[in-house]
């Protein structure tokens, strides 16, 4: 089959044929329809970055963190431990995480922080390819058909909207009186906007950004005021706004400094991005205003569960481009260069001249 690969001290992913992989007996085999390209795919390229310097792994390893597809075959343990999987099953792809009753994080409900995660797509084999094998715990029930939730959303699901999700609702639990301000409104910012908005009701919203279209975008998500960074500090003193939640989706510093700024004192800012890979925090600034740092990384089953399911009864419509898996350099590039709003998936050739038949 041919995959789209990570090759150490190259600068983009080369294409490559490689052996459909084999099963072990915890495993299943999906056939892709979709992956989704995110930042971190840029920064598994970058050298200057935490992640292009060592956080993965230094070898050979296939692109797509962000996986939908059909389950073509079943490891022998399968059946018998998870009777909901057959072949034919819609699925996507969450946290690969031990499952282990051992495992501290496991079964404290945090199986995105397993220390025997297996990183598809970033150190292990992902899915900018046709097939993928992943562990059976990790390949979750989409509810719907190709049909009738498209692959290309639900690929997005497991990541760029699963991330946003376990950040706004999980960790900082908004509620409708909070004021809460976005900046940063790429993929995970949009869908941070539309989460806080259509499932938890936040009645003021504030987003952010430099990009003109990517704001136009969150006021159709339902941000309430749009505001561009540079005017964003002069628009809450104006406004006289108590900000309780700064949900930093950059995380540089200049949006952490910004953020600094505008909240509330008592009030909260959860950095999301990883912009920077590091940030200079004079410790006096954030204590004489008694706040509350938060950081969080990719999401959990249970919220993913909640994700599929809010996006299938229409509460949530990530903003999706499918162009075909060969075209994944370019994408990358367009992502470098900022000129995507949303997210993009890629779709293998294979389907994508199927679908042009």
């Amino acid at each position: 089959m041919l995959a789209y690969r990570y090759k150490a001290g190259v600068p983009r992913p080369v294409a490559e044929r490689v052996p459909i992989p084999t099963l072990k007996p915890d495993q299943v085999l999906l056939k892709i329809l979709a992956a989704g390209v995110c930042h971190s795919d840029l920064s598994c390229l970058d050298p200057t970055t935490v992640i292009g310097k060592g956080a993965i792994p230094r070898k050979t390893f296939t692109f797509g963190h962000e996986s939908a597809g059909l389950i073509t075959e079943l490891g022998s343990a399968v059946s018998a431990a998870f009777p909901h999987l057959k072949v034919g099953t819609y699925v996507v792809v969450g946290p690969s995480s031990c499952r282990r009753d051992s495992c501290l994080r496991c079964t404290a409900g945090l199986p995105n922080l397993c220390p025997h995660l297996t990183p598809h797509g970033l150190g292990a084999d992902g899915s900018w390819a046709e097939y993928l094998c992943v562990r059976a715990a990790a390949a979750v029930p989409v509810p719907g058909t190709p049909e009738t939730f498209p692959p290309a959303v639900a690929a997005v699901a497991t990541d760029a909207v699963l991330t946003a999700y376990h950040a706004v609702k999980s960790c900082c639990a908004l509620r409708p009186e909070h004021t809460v301000v976005c900046i940063g409104l790429g993929g995970v910012g949009l869908n941070g906007v539309a989460i806080a908005k259509a499932c938890l009701g936040v009645r003021c919203l504030v987003a952010s950004d430099m990009r003109a279209e990517a704001m136009q975008s969150a006021r159709a998500a339902g941000a309430d005021y749009t505001v561009p960074a540079k005017e964003l500090r002069r628009f809450v003193k104006e406004k006289k706004l108590a900000v309780d939640f700064v949900i930093d989706f950059v995380g540089a510093q200049d949006t952490f400094d910004l953020s600094l700024s505008i909240v509330r004192p008592g009030g909260t800012i959860h950095t999301l991005g990883i912009g920077a890979n590091t940030l200079s925090i004079a410790p006096i600034n954030t204590m004489m205003k008694d706040l509350t740092w938060k950081t969080s990384f990719w999401g959990t089953n249970t919220d993913l569960d909640e994700v599929l399911r809010a996006i299938a009864d229409g509460k949530l419509k990530p903003k999706v481009e499918t162009r075909p898996m060969s075209q994944c350099v370019q994408v990358l590039e367009d992502m470098h260069h900022g000129r995507l709003t949303g997210r993009v998936a890629l779709i293998p050739d294979t389907l994508s001249e199927r679908s042009r038949l």
